[in-house]
Order: structure tokens, then C-alpha cells, then sequence
């Protein structure tokens, strides 16, 4: 692959990166204003999400083991061309069944282009350099979730249904420039081994354990979002919705400038070490979300949401690239799919919390989890130095083999 090739894809890897999450969180700082417009409750809302990530994650599985038997361009195009008629359709329901369907259509198309675009990146930068370009990836990420509240919330006090036209635009436009990407199928694949690829990459300790942390840190990002932006909405704070998305977006701008530094700590001090480090954040933010005066904190809060988050993600998914560099798709999925799993349910596993013990009980369950997921890693880094070379060489050929 050309220079040229090879920036287009880049460029093109990071704009479907912040489409995704842009879509995904738009709604939020949209709550109070689209509960009062198809005259629901939050519980209704907070489906928005959760049937926007199901199917995200349902098709996460798929998307990346079908460009390796069918070639990048093509399928990220099918994607962003079936995350365009969702957006379309959401902008004109006339219920709100209507649009929790179309909710679940754009999440099909974003689990299909996001762990795509994702192998994408792998296949045209090299292994030595992935860290970095995985922190490029992250900022991207996380520029679409600041945006997506921000924006959500500008769209809300205007017109919300102008967002998802937007959306739709913006998704048509990069089917166009997919369209132009290689798409030749990669030599001796078919279904059948990209199968065999996923399956390989499901029981991968690396690829899963990474996932899992990073279903644990999607819960507590999701949650935290959701009901602090719900809770902020409602007496006796009643914050317009404009104000919710400025707030919100902290963690997102926040994430942009950790995305870079955690990129490059990864490859200097380790993958595992430097997620550690974002969950310690995720371990802060929720102690601090138990606070009486939390809302008052919303700031700090955002702030640590935003590096913790970012801090795991960028290094866990340079290693789930890396580890099975001839399953590199189906690695994407398997560890898209574990952690966008936790962005899907996060809602519902923190509902009954929320609603029964306000934000304290999200907070609650958010630090348990956080504890949790801090004692995977350290078992698992201490697992990997009790280790001999010879060991640790044999696990890498079982598993597939690392780039040079």
C-alpha cells in the first residue's frame, strides 16, 4: 500500500471513528427534551442507547471478520450506508417506537464500519508504531462522544431532528470515499476462516481480557453520563440542555488530550500499565460521584470520565491489534464487541440503582466494578512477569505470532 493510500485510510479510519460515538451520544443531553416531545420517561430514553448498542454490538461481532474475507472499503461502506438510513429515518419518526427502531438501525451500521475502520488502522500502520496511532484513534473516539453531547444539546434547544439529517449526510459522503479504498479479499480467505479467525480471537487471553476491562469502563462511562445528564435536567438543579451537553463534553475534550499521552505511555511503560492508570481515574470519578455536593463537582468528574476512559481504551486496543496480527479484524470485534457491550447495558445495569438511590447508587456500582476490573489487570501483569522467555515465546506462537 502507496503513501497516499495509506493517509486516505488513516484519515478515513479516524472520521468513521468520531461518526460512531457522535451518533451513539447525541441523545443524551437530548433526554429532557425528546421525553417531553414523545411524552415518555427517562427509563424510555434511556432505551435510545441501549437499542442503539445492542445491535452495534451484535454486528461488531460480524463487521470486522467480514473485511477480512471481503476487503475493507467495501464493507465499511455497507455500514456507513445502513448508519445514514437509520439517521434518516430517526429524524422523521413519528413515535417513539419508531424511533428506538431506527436507533437500532444506526447501530447496525456503526457496529459494522467501527471495527472495520479499526482493522484498517492495523493494516496500514506498523506495529511500532500502533500505539500512537491508537491514541490518534482514541482522540477521534472520544472527539465524536464530546461532540455527539455537545452538539445533541445545541440541536436540542434548536431542532433535534436537524441532527440526525446531519448524521445521515455526513455518513452517505464517507460510503462515497470507502467506496475508493481496496477492497480486494485477502488471499485464501472466505467465511469460513474468517470464522475460524473470530473464534480464534474469542479465545485469546489477551483479546478477551481486554474486553472485559473495557466493558466494565464503558458501564461506569455510560451510566455516569446518562443519569448525572438526567439527574442535572430535573429539579432541583433543572439545568437547560444546552448547559447538560457543555458538561458532558468535558470528558470528551478531556479524553482528546489524554488520547495522545496514553498512546505514547503505552509503548514506553506497557499496554496493560497504562490502562491500570485510567482505571485508577474511573476508581476516583466514582468516589467523587457519591459525594452530596457531586453536582457542584460535575467539572472534575467529567474530567477524570474523560483521561480514565480514554486511558484504557488506546492501550487495550493497541494490544488487541497486535496480538493476532493474521486475525487482526476478528480481534477488532471480539474486543469492540466485549466493550460496546458494557456501553449497551450500562444503562439497564445502572437503571434500578439510579432510580432507587439517585446517582449515589450508580456511583456506588460504578466503584465496585472499577475495583474489579483494577484486580484483572494487576493478576494478569503479575501472571505475565512470573513468565519465562521461553514461556511467554510459545504463548505468542499459540496465539498467532506478533508483528516484528
Amino acid at each position: 500500500m502507496d503513501w497516499s493510500i495509506s493517509l486516505n485510510a488513516l484519515v478515513l479510519t479516524y472520521l468513521c471513528a468520531f461518526l460512531g460515538p457522535f451518533g451513539g451520544n447525541i441523545v443524551i443531553a437530548m433526554f429532557p427534551t425528546l421525553e417531553a416531545w414523545f411524552n415518555v420517561d427517562v427509563s424510555s430514553m434511556a432505551l435510545s442507547i441501549t437499542l442503539f448498542m445492542l445491535p452495534f454490538c451484535t454486528m461488531y461481532i460480524f463487521g470486522g471478520s467480514l473485511s477480512d474475507a471481503y476487503g475493507r472499503g467495501r464493507v465499511l461502506s455497507l455500514g456507513l450506508l445502513i448508519y445514514g438510513v437509520g439517521s434518516l429515518t430517526a429524524a422523521f419518526s413519528p413515535n417513539i417506537a419508531a424511533f428506538l427502531a431506527s436507533r437500532a438501525i444506526q447501530g447496525c451500521g456503526a457496529g459494522i464500519m467501527s471495527p472495520t475502520a479499526m482493522a484498517l488502522l492495523g493494516d496500514v500502520v506498523p506495529s511500532k508504531n500502533l500505539g500512537k496511532a491508537m491514541g490518534g484513534y482514541s482522540v477521534a473516539v472520544t472527539a465524536g462522544m464530546a461532540f455527539g453531547t455537545l452538539m445533541g444539546g445545541a440541536f436540542a434547544a434548536f431542532n433535534w431532528t436537524s441532527a440526525f439529517i446531519v448524521m445521515c449526510l455526513a455518513a452517505l459522503a464517507l460510503a462515497l470515499i470507502s467506496l475508493k479504498m481496496p477492497s480486494k479479499r485477502r488471499a485464501n480467505r472466505d467465511m469460513t476462516a474468517a470464522w475460524r479467525g473470530f473464534i480464534q480471537a474469542a479465545r485469546n487471553r489477551v483479546v478477551f481480557l481486554a474486553g472485559i476491562i473495557g466493558f466494565i469502563a464503558f458501564i461506569v462511562r455510560v451510566g455516569v453520563i446518562t443519569y448525572a445528564a438526567d439527574a442535572l435536567g430535573k429539579p432541583p438543579y433543572q439545568v437547560n440542555p444546552e448547559n447538560i451537553g457543555v458538561l458532558i463534553s468535558i470528558s470528551g475534550f478531556a479524553g482528546l488530550l489524554a488520547g495522545p499521552a496514553s498512546g505514547y505511555l503505552s509503548d514506553r511503560i506497557g499496554r496493560f500499565q497504562t490502562a491500570l492508570i485510567g482505571v485508577a481515574a474511573l476508581i476516583a470519578t466514582s468516589a467523587i460521584l457519591a459525594l452530596p455536593q457531586w453536582a457542584q463537582l460535575m467539572p472534575l468528574i467529567m474530567v477524570l470520565l474523560g483521561i480514565g476512559g480514554t486511558t484504557i481504551f488506546t492501550p487495550l486496543g493497541a494490544e488487541s491489534l497486535d496480538v493476532l496480527p493474521a486475525a487482526r479484524g476478528a480481534a477488532s470485534s471480539v474486543f469492540g464487541f466485549l466493550r460496546f457491550l458494557g456501553y449497551a447495558l450500562g444503562p439497564i445495569i445502572l437503571l434500578y440503582p439510579y432510580t432507587t438511590y439517585y446517582v449515589q447508587g450508580v456511583a456506588v456500582v460504578s466503584l465496585a466494578a472499577t475495583i474489579a476490573a483494577a484486580a484483572l489487570i494487576i493478576n494478569y501483569t503479575r501472571s505475565q512477569k512470573d513468565k519465562s522467555p521461553e514461556t511467554e515465546y510459545m504463548v505468542e506462537i499459540k496465539a498467532g505470532g506478533r508483528r516484528g
